[in-house]
């Protein structure tokens, strides 16, 4: 039911509603084909079909993208293990080849997969093991690759059926994408991707490399080394790397074992657990580790994520223990940061840390040797963290003149003898360091003066008399149109929001955005925007407001609100309603919008998802011609009244942060007896 909700795009409550909701109808949610203890599986092509019959979801490509989404189970006396295999075997012999397999026979496919691969090394005994089915995958894999708009895509996608499959190995190793974020930056930041060769001795990972190309350049030709073992694991991560574009290095011919050994600029990108790794204890992993340690050189680098039980937390194995403070003492470690929990999907409860080794400075005394610790466990890690940390372990990786100048925003610099005192207890900074920017009290002092004239200047403006002259008359009870009739009039038009890619919208973009969640109230209006560019070279056939457009949502997800300004984007699934002729016609946006959202027209039976009127039977209010001027004028009149009242709080909201700010810092005083120091008051201050 998880892949079915992602295959329609809709949230995975609404799958259980649809199969509740149609229930005992003409045409019910399909049943079941197979139940495995609690998880239930469909049949794929009775699911699209039913969708599209009902008119449900929001995808409309629907049988094209089913081959991303659809199981393993194929009826086959084949393993599902064998299947998945066997796919991701296709799927990087159709990134090497570039053609249609399909218009292969099985006999040229094994030909072509011996002529890419003839040390067997990662991809011709996957396609062997299809067998007679070998052409069927074939063409399923060239579906899947036109749905998913190229091999790599459709590789993650079907990766991202480990979770389902029970692949332990896979699931239980799979990071959270800001985690494999955070570590993809700190490495691109202390690496140079021409030179460096990227290193993961891990047996079966690859997805930190796979986060590490994702944020390269397209026309970048990064290197790696791995481990060459023949574990199907270790196998499935070189079709993955060659799916994206990693070039091949041939690691140690010892392997890396102990006494392994590196030449040239290198950078260690390593990761625990690791599917080969899983059942490893604290220290097998600092042995490791430490075989990485001894051997690197001045020119290379390691980024290492590992359990903080290994990395930072108060060790009980005593070997462990011997070896954290052997590696400890070679003066690499230079940052050890310890990450939230929850980046562990398959092991929420797990805490991960990262350590960053440099080369060792001989020129450090051992008693003046550091690292610097930072303790990020209690931070969500967003942009403005990650930015943080790597400017940090930029900071860290410097000399000491470097680590002077630096105003670290979260490390905390600790001389090593003193972590290796404390490391009983683990490596824990003596506090945990907040953000703290440098405030100037002059610069305060002088917000606060500019926001207190501005709210005198709004208050001054809202005591002006507002009157609004009514008179009150009995209802005509007469029937008010509808907006299907006030269309067919053409008093009114309606028109479809643009269908944007997510990709484009950012926070503050130079063309307002109106979505969904502004019409809804879960975004400010003018929160996301587009670039103007874009949008017109994208986006040929799009469509700005006008001033005085109502946008609305309908459905699941109901709202309307008036577009004042124009020039704005409206994004699908919100559509507009335009108003022709205001004056004349007596439809005055603000109250249509107004009557709208209290009609409460999302309202809907429990089991429900949609109401039963559709928004062109929605009735909407006409004022009498001649008030229509008057009323309009009564409308804008309470608008900007409304707006200067917000204006108001927004302007005391600032003034009070400001104070606050100040207070806090140290460079703000209040109260009458204050007195300005005599070398810094100005000649005429009063």
């Amino acid at each position: 039911m998880s892949e079915i909700a992602a295959l329609a795009q809709v949230q995975r409550p609404v799958v259980t509603m649809w199969a509740s909701r149609y229930r005992g109808t003409d045409r019910p949610f399909p049943s079941p084909t197979e139940v495995r203890g609690k998880q239930r599986r469909y049949d794929g092509d009775e699911i699209v079909h039913w969708i599209q019959a009902r008119e449900l979801g929001n995808n409309d490509a629907l049988e094209e993208n089913l081959y991303l989404y659809a199981a393993l189970d194929t009826g086959i006396d084949l393993s599902e293990d064998t299947v998945l295999e066997g796919i991701s075997a296709l799927l990087c012999l159709k990134w090497l080849l570039g053609d249609q397999l399909s218009e292969l026979s099985p006999d040229d496919l094994l030909d072509e997969a011996d002529d890419a691969d003839p040390d067997d090394a990662f991809l011709y005994a996957e396609l062997a093991a299809l067998g007679a089915s070998l052409g069927m995958f074939a063409e399923y894999v060239d579906r899947m690759v036109d749905s998913a708009y190229g091999p790599k895509q459709a590789f993650e996608a079907l990766l991202a059926q480990r979770f389902r499959l029970l692949r332990t190995d896979l699931s239980d190793s799979a990071m959270s994408p800001r985690a494999l974020n955070l570590c993809a930056s700190i490495t691109l930041a202390i690496t140079d991707h021409d030179r460096h060769v990227f290193v993961d001795p891990s047996e079966g990972s690859s997805d930190l490399l796979v986060a590490l190309r994702n944020s390269l350049p397209e026309y970048a030709e990064p290197m790696s080394m791995r481990n060459e073992a023949s574990s199907p694991a270790a196998r499935l991560a070189r079709r993955r790397l060659t799916v994206h574009g990693w070039a091949r290095q041939s690691p140690p011919v010892a392997g890396f074992g102990n006494g392994f050994a590196l030449s040239g600029p290198s950078a260690f990108v390593v990761q625990y657990p690791s599917p080969s790794s899983l059942a490893y204890t604290d220290s097998r992993i600092l042995s490791e580790i430490d075989d990485i340690a001894v051997q690197m050189a001045e020119d290379h680098v390691a980024v290492v994520v590992a359990p903080a039980s290994a990395l930072l937390d108060a060790q009980r194995d005593p070997s462990a223990a011997r070896l954290r403070s052997d590696i400890l003492r070679s003066d690499r470690v230079r940052a050890a940061v310890r990450l939230p929990e929850g980046l562990l999907p398959a092991k929420p409860g797990i805490s991960l840390a990262l350590w960053v080794l440099g080369p060792a400075s001989e020129a450090v005394k051992p008693a003046d040797r550091w690292s610097v610790v930072i303790d990020v466990g209690s931070r969500e890690l967003d942009a403005t963290t990650t930015e943080g940390l790597v400017s940090d372990v930029i900071a860290a990786m410097g000399d000491w003149d470097t680590i002077k100048a630096h105003a670290f925003q979260f490390g905390v610099l600790t001389r090593t003898s003193i972590l290796l005192a404390e490391d009983k207890r683990g490596l824990t900074p003596a506090r945990i360091r907040h953000p703290r920017a440098r405030r100037v009290g002059a610069d305060l002092a002088a917000k606060v003066l500019a926001h207190s004239d501005e709210i005198r200047r709004t208050q001054l403006e809202l005591r002006q008399e507002l009157r609004i002259p009514v008179e009150y008359r009995d209802s005509d009870r007469s029937l008010m149109p509808t907006i299907g009739q006030l269309l067919d009039s053409r008093e009114l038009r309606q028109l479809s929001g643009n269908r944007i890619d997510p990709e484009d919208l950012f926070i503050g973009g130079a063309v307002r955005v109106i979505g969904a969640d502004e019409v809804t109230g879960i975004r400010p209006v003018g929160g996301r925007g587009i670039d103007r560019l874009v949008f017109t070279t994208a986006y040929p056939n799009g469509r700005y407001t006008e001033p005085g457009d109502i946008v609305f949502c309908s459905g699941s997800r109901f709202g309307a609100i008036v577009d004042h300004d124009g020039s704005a984007v409206v994004v699908y699934p919100a559509r507009v309603i335009r108003v022709t002729d205001p004056s004349s016609s007596g439809l005055i946006p603000d109250v249509i919008a107004g009557h709208l959202n209290a009609s409460r027209l999302d309202s809907r039976p429990p089991g429900a998802i949609r109401s039963s009127a559709t928004w062109k039977r929605w009735e909407v209010p006409r004022v009498p011609a001649d008030r229509a001027a008057a009323t309009i004028d009564a409308v804008r009149t309470l608008r900007d009244r409304r707006s200067a009242a917000l204006q108001l709080l927004t302007e005391i909201e600032q003034l009070t942060s400001t104070l606050v700010d100040g207070l806090a810092h140290g460079v703000l005083a209040v109260g009458a007896d204050i007195q300005l120091p005599q070398e810094r008051a100005p000649q005429n201050a009063s």
